[in-house]
Order: C-alpha cells, then structure tokens, then sequence
C-alpha cells in the first residue's frame, strides 16, 4: 500500500516544498550512511517523521506560533542528520540545544544576541555545525548579522543590520590572466561620500575588513590614474559597488580557485558567476553553512517568542514594528528553504 504524503498542506500551497518531503521520506526504508541499521535507523526515520508534522504544523499558525514550531522542527531534523553522519554511536544522540540567546529585552529586534554554549559533547548546535564543518558561535552575535547572512532573506534584513550579505560577481571578460577581478555590490551608498578618492578608498577598505574571505584585494584604479581610489557605482535602494583585484599564478584554473575561496559556492549562488558573501561575527572566520544560520534565527526567535511572548507579539505586529514585514517574509520563507537544505545537509554527510 503507498502511503499517502503527509503534508496535504504543504501539497495545495508549497508544492515544490511537498516534493521535498517526498525525497525526504523516500530515504527512510533504506537510510543513508550511518543510519542504516539499528537504533540509528529508528532515530533517523522517527526524527524526520516529527520534523515533517512540526512543519506542516507551522504552515498552519500564524507568526505567533510559528518560529517555535520551526525551530523544534529543525531541531528533530538535525538528529536525523546527526543518525547518518560518519561520528561515533555515542555523539549521534543530540542533547540540549547548544546555544544561547540573550539580550532578548532589547527593543531593537537585531540587537538580540545568539551565542553557542561551547559544550563539545552531544549538543544539538555545535555538533550539527562540526558535522557539517561550518562556523559555529563561539562569540555573541547579533541577530541581524546572522539573518543578513541567509540568502533567501538577504533582500528583507533587520532595520539594524549594519554589516548585510555581499554579492560578489567575477568579471569573466578580463584580459590579464594573472589576476581575478570581481565586482562587489552591496555596500552602502554613503561610502562615496567622501570628497578624495584617498579618502573614499580608506572608508571602503576600513568598511570591507569585516568581510575576511575578501583578504588581498586591491582595488582596481580609474582609467590610468594609479591610486585613484576605488570605481564605484550606483544601485539598487542606495547601495554601491566596486571593482575588486586579486593578483593569481597559475592562470583561470588558479582565478577559479581563488574565486571559489573567496565566495564558497555551497547553494549560496545568486546567478552564474554571482555569489554571496556575509561579514564576520560571532567569533569564527570561516563560512557558516546555511542550515546553521538558519537554525541560530529560528532559535532565537523562539526564544523571544517562547519567554518574551509580549515583546514578541509587539515585533511581529505590522502597526507597530519596523521589523514585521521582514519576519513575516522569513517565517514563510523557512517553510521552503529549510526543508530543502535538511535533504542537502543529509547528502553531504553521508558523501
């Protein structure tokens, strides 16, 4: 007998989402990687079963509800991923959360701060992130620097955020084999305020320096002006960008590799040679992977919600909050990007 899918929901309003789940739940008769026998099985199975129904559950409440029906959701889902992952028996059982909110009196919504717990153990957080070698939170970081990290949100950020997620695009047409030239956009408009180019150039790199992966640029100079500062130019909703080199040996094969060390790809592709890059914070250089940031939002969102139900319902109210339409989008949009990158997560510890 084939079993109807659950998300009947999901099915008439998310039908790309419901195929997911689909896939989903095609892997648990014959489980990938670790979790293909035993108790890792019945965990691996079970957990996605929880985190299929916490899901539709969340499709059905309104911005009340739903970030504590997400986050538990995703929770339940990293235990499935931790059942497959190539780590001992004993490390597969995920216990406590593994991370922390705090500052969640604060009126300024971004200005809450997430940080994890820094238990090695079996906590959920910072087992999932070393299982899939990401970044965790080793320092606090500030909500809106971790939402202006995710991509499918990176148009609807925190009214603070002050550091927003880069696009940076290589520039395929150059000429000169021995460099990799890039144009990064993103940066706010007011950087081209300053009367001098050395004055412009100063603010633009003092401003970059929060984006490591950037590391060993210059910038690529006006005409034949050397030190003419940085070309910029005008885009969307005040925004500026501007041309980026990094000097390569070893011709495209090495600007490719460079290209690639600068903005990981992992999902975060814009279009073509288009990628994403976000600033640092919370203490670790290295890319966070999108689950994560994911998974640090949510949480702490149902935090907020959970223990701070009053400044909760004043956030998400549109009457009153600057920050309402944006977490209107991001609550809708967990719905289909984080049931996707749970199927993604799932291949890549078990390939």
């Amino acid at each position: 007998m084939v079993r109807r899918p659950y998300p009947t929901y999901l099915d008439q309003t998310y039908p790309q989402t419901a195929a997911v789940w689909r896939a989903l739940r095609e892997l648990r008769p014959n489980p990938p990687g670790y979790a293909g026998t035993g108790a890792r099985q019945k965990l691996f199975s079970a957990a996605l079963e929880q985190s299929e129904q916490l899901f539709t559950a969340a499709a059905s409440v309104g911005p009340a509800s739903r970030p504590l029906v997400l986050f538990y959701g995703l929770s339940q889902a990293g235990r499935a991923i931790a059942a497959c992952a190539p780590v001992p028996a004993d490390k597969c059982r995920l216990n406590g959360h593994g991370i922390a909110a705090a500052n969640m009196d604060q009126s300024d919504l971004g200005s809450v701060t997430v940080k994890d717990k820094g238990a090695p153990g079996t906590q959920s957080f910072t087992q999932v992130a070393a299982m899939l070698g990401s970044r965790s939170l080793p320092e606090e970081a500030r909500l809106a620097d971790v939402w202006a990290s995710i991509s499918e949100v990176s148009l609807w950020p925190l009214q603070s955020t002050t550091r927003p997620q880069l696009s940076v695009s290589r520039e395929t047409h150059q000429v000169d084999a021995s460099t990799l030239q890039a144009m990064v956009s993103g940066l706010p408009g007011n950087l081209q305020d300053h009367a001098g180019p050395q004055d412009r150039e100063q603010a633009v790199r003092v401003w970059l320096a929060d984006y490591p992966s950037l590391a060993g640029y210059r910038f690529r100079s006006t005409g034949a002006v050397p030190d003419s500062g940085p070309e910029s130019w005008d885009s969307m909703q005040g925004t500026i960008g501007c041309r980026l080199v990094w000097d390569v040996v070893g011709g495209e094969e090495a600007a490719e590799r460079r290209f690639e060390e600068i903005a990981p790809w992992k999902g975060r592709s814009l279009s073509g040679s288009t990628r994403v890059i976000h600033a640092r914070f919370g203490g670790d250089d290295r890319e966070i992977h999108p689950l994560l940031a994911w998974w640090a939002v949510l949480y702490t969102l149902s935090m907020l919600a959970r223990y701070q139900p009053g400044q909760w319902t004043a956030q998400i109210d549109v009457n009153r909050s600057k920050d309402a339409v944006a977490l209107e989008y991001l609550l809708d949009s967990a719905l289909a990007a984080v049931p996707e990158l749970i199927l993604a997560a799932i291949d890549e510890v078990t390939t």
